[in-house]
């Protein structure tokens, strides 16, 4: 695949999946745009896509606010003079139940997981209605195709962004824009390692979740950006509107 002369715009893309994809466009020749609620990471990222001979540009923005998202599309438009791909990777994780989430902890995961992907297209997707031409990628999750014990909030706001993905790919196919969404099974980033550290007994946990993969593994970041660049890429070109697990063989049990 190459992206030469094509610009992508990755949320949060200061670690795991986002800063793999982030990387990853960037050695196809795509100029990116790294945006993270952490400008310090986002700049970490920039400064490994620059020691591969690529070109980034560090953001930082919250993907709930609109107006400082924005702020920081007006840079990328301004360095990079378009935008023909989003990638909407920002989220949060919570584990509870519904009897145990508070209202503030669900609307704070509902305000970026599914919230932030709204904002984040609807600042960038008239840019592409314009120039009839573009693609985003959203990543959920296989929590959004079925349920994930004690994680009310997030299977919520990731089934939110399949259904999302789905009604965005209807409304702008005739405008050559295609929305698809990939929905990882458990993949080792931070997010997962935090999570993990709260268990008792952290490995043994991680071995039990990995054996419930067919494959009997975690994915890798770097296998899941390689889905976010074909979906993004022309090999995808007549594919729309799909919710595309890459979770080891989970969803197939």
């Amino acid at each position: 695949m190459s992206f030469e002369n094509r610009v992508v715009l990755i949320t949060g893309a200061g670690s795991g999946i986002g800063r793999a994809s982030a990387i990853l466009f960037a050695r196809y020749k795509a100029k990116v745009g790294v945006l993270d609620w952490n400008f310090l990471r986002a700049q970490e990222t920039v400064t490994m896509i620059e020691q591969e001979g690529g070109l980034g540009l560090p953001l930082e923005a919250d993907v709930s606010h609109l107006e400082k998202v924005t702020i920081a599309v007006d840079k990328v438009l301004e360095r990079f003079g378009g935008i023909d791909i989003l990638v909407n990777n920002a989220a949060l994780e919570f584990v509870a139940d519904v009897c145990h989430t508070s209202e503030e902890e669900w609307d704070k995961i509902m305000a970026v997981n599914l919230k932030g992907c709204f904002i984040v297209s609807k600042v960038i997707l008239p840019f592409m209605i314009h120039r009839r031409s573009g693609v985003v990628v959203n990543v959920a999750s296989i929590s959004g195709l079925l349920g994930w014990p004690n994680s009310a909030a997030y299977c919520a706001s990731k089934g939110g962004v399949i259904q999302l993905t789905r009604q965005m790919a209807v409304d702008y196919a005739p405008y050559g824009v295609r929305v698809n969404c990939v929905c990882p099974g458990t993949t080792r980033t931070p997010m997962i390692d935090r999570l993990f550290g709260f268990e008792q007994y952290p490995e043994e946990a991680m071995r039990r979740i990995a054996e419930m993969h067919p494959l009997g593994r975690f994915a890798r970041p770097e296998e899941i950006a390689e889905v976010i660049c074909f979906l993004a890429s022309e090999d995808a070109s007549f594919i729309t509107g799909v919710a595309f697990p890459v979770d080891g063989g989970y969803t197939a049990k």
